[in-house]
């Protein structure tokens, strides 16, 4: 009887989520995602993801170190950040993880563009999605539950 009661209050949380939650789990699922496939990327086609940015590997250490930086680092923030969308008391942490990754995005991009002058088209993209998904994580910060850590 008791394990029938523990998934019932289970299942009857999942149902009563509020706004907030869902908001979270959303931006950090889509964040997830969004690192999962470029990890992936990276690590199973660095040449060709790296050839998207211009980057050229031309040797084997080359391609090792971007397979670890751009594709080992990016598939497991990637995981980090689903497991924190699967429980309440890791979206905070999550969200703050996610802001401050995204934020250094976002800034390196935008110092790129100010010494290098890269401004192109997929680089403000690119931009343009890290500095939305960064708001959002930071508003979703800002609202949270009182309580909430």
């Amino acid at each position: 009887m008791r394990l029938t009661q523990t998934r019932f209050r289970y299942s009857s949380h999942s149902l009563h989520m509020t706004t907030w939650d869902k908001g979270a789990r959303f931006a950090l699922g889509m964040t997830a995602i969004s690192f999962l496939i470029i990890g992936a990327g990276f690590l199973i086609t660095p040449v060709s993801w790296a050839q998207s940015v211009d980057i050229a590997l031309t040797t084997p250490m080359a391609r090792t170190d971007l397979r670890a930086t751009y594709g080992g680092f990016d598939l497991m923030f990637g995981v980090f950040l689903l497991l924190c969308s699967l429980k309440r008391a890791w979206y905070v942490p999550g969200l703050v993880a996610a802001a401050l990754c995204l934020t250094g995005f976002a800034g390196g991009r935008i110092l790129g563009f100010l010494l290098e002058g890269t401004l192109s088209q997929f680089m403000v993209i690119l931009l343009a999605v890290e500095v939305v998904a960064t708001s959002i994580c930071l508003v979703l910060y800002a609202k949270r539950p009182a309580g909430t850590t």
